[in-house]
């Protein structure tokens, strides 16, 4: 794909209807779309507000037949085999979450960045990096930092809110780094690669960790933090070995994903069963019956998720069947000609949607109406796509006032949301230039997936 200005397709089908016509099909999007606002402003759950706008398709066509349709779309996006990866691997990361191999993984970090400028700050953002790569979960990633790292800073000197405010934002990097929830329900809900999801999201998970990394330095000098000594190659040895049984479940599940190996539902597999020989059988920091509450937290968690992913399938195939995405060009053609005003003005309402809906509802809520928008008519890849989205809806995690990570970093930090807040500002700017620089450069979400031979791109 060529680099922006990205031109408009032709018209879509639609568009040369007859202005009644048009009209109708108008008047039907818009309903649909006030019914769906409505709902979420008067407190429904999104899962409800979706079907209760889709069900304004059965009320308009008056056929018992698009019952029948809308049923099956929603168990057809239900039963799909690559959405049994999800509970799969959230069950693998709640075990390995709770195995107690945090502090394995902040050593490692240590070792690794801590004698850097801003060390221990720069540890907070490896070990998320690494915490990422068994969770899949930026809400564990904090739980699970948070109550060390920010009174581990605020000792050496870093203001309380910066701590919480970079624990925050750290955990970001969790819905980026395969194995990652996000990326699954993605790929699963919209058709799309996971094994190329993981490969871009990798990329972009380490170009954010880089610019967390800069930001970070430049905030950090003024404060007078003293620096470590190198710890040395033996003690990054020894807690590389340490380390080496925990991260070898991520490299296991990765790799063999993009090697081609196993797919996705196999590789959730495996990480179910590496993550219980890991906690019961070598380290032994999970009895056998700890694993009911696992079990359990881990099947609320999925059928939240499963209905959320059934209604979206039901609303997306109305929202195609209702030319919505056709006719949301159209209303965004007469604010802006231009392709990358279309695309600024859809980041807008994905960084504003973020500020009150979680990822996972926005995704499925907004993706039915906003990725035929950036594949069909301004030529995106799947990939770039999903990762402009992705990383758009991210910025909502560190915004005031509901920003989830913002929201668990106060309360595992102990501080008002205004406190960490203060701080968090730089590291949304980060957010958002990234999410410009994947939009501009489309090698950042393609490069490495192309070389592996994935499709989507």
């Amino acid at each position: 794909m060529s680099a922006p200005p990205f031109p408009l397709r032709a018209p879509a089908a639609g568009r040369g209807r007859n202005p009644s016509t048009r009209l109708g099909v108008a008047v039907i999007a818009l309903s649909l779309l006030i019914a769906l606002v409505g709902l979420i402003i008067i407190g429904a759950p999104v899962f409800m507000a979706m079907a209760g706008a889709s069900l304004i398709h059965y009320w308009e066509t008056g056929r018992e037949a698009t019952m029948n349709i809308l049923t099956l779309r929603m168990f057809d996006g239900m039963t799909s085999f690559t959405f049994l990866a999800i509970p799969l691997f959230l069950l693998a990361g709640e075990i390995m979450s709770r195995g107690g191999l945090t502090d394995r993984l902040m050593d490692l970090a240590r070792a690794l960045v801590g004698h850097f400028k801003a060390g221990l700050a720069q540890v907070n953002i490896a070990s998320s990096l690494f915490f990422s790569s068994i969770s899949g979960s930026a809400y564990a990633d904090v739980a699970a930092m948070g109550p060390v790292m920010i009174p581990a800073m605020q000792k050496e000197g870093y203001p309380r809110g910066f701590a919480g405010a970079l624990t925050a934002a750290s955990a970001t990097l969790s819905p980026l780094f395969p194995p990652s929830i996000v990326l699954i329900i993605y790929g699963s809900a919209f058709s799309v690669s996971i094994g190329a999801l993981f490969a871009a999201g990798l990329t972009i998970a380490l170009a954010l960790t880089l610019l967390f990394g800069l930001v970070t330095y430049a905030m950090v000098w003024r404060y007078g933090i003293p620096t470590h000594g190198w710890l040395g190659l033996g003690e990054l040895g020894r807690t590389f070995i340490k380390a080496a049984i925990p991260l070898g479940m991520p490299i296991i599940v990765v790799g063999g994903i993009l090697g081609g190996f196993f797919t996705a539902t196999e590789a959730a597999s495996v990480a179910v069963a590496y993550g219980l020989v890991v906690t019961v059988g070598i380290y032994r920091t999970i009895r056998l019956r700890e694993l009911i509450p696992i079990i359990r937290q881990t099947a609320i968690t999925s059928a939240a998720i499963t209905i959320l992913v059934g209604v979206a399938a039901m609303f997306s195939y109305v929202v195609v069947r209702r030319n919505i995405p056709t006719q949301v060009v159209d209303f965004l053609l007469q604010i802006t000609q231009s392709p990358i005003g279309i695309v600024a003005l859809i980041i807008l309402v994905l960084l504003i949607a973020g500020m009150f809906i979680d990822r996972n509802s926005n995704l499925l809520l907004l993706g039915p109406i906003i990725i035929p928008i950036f594949t069909m008519e301004l030529g995106f890849s799947d990939v770039q796509t999903a990762m402009i989205i992705i990383s758009a809806l991210g910025v909502g995690h560190l915004t005031p006032p509901f920003g989830g990570t913002l929201l668990t970093a106060s309360l595992v930090g102990k501080m008002s949301v205004a406190e960490i807040s203060r701080y968090a500002w730089p590291f949304i700017l980060v957010k958002i230039v990234l999410t410009a620089l994947i939009v501009a450069i489309p090698a950042l979400s393609e490069a490495l997936p192309r070389a592996l031979g994935f499709g989507g791109i």
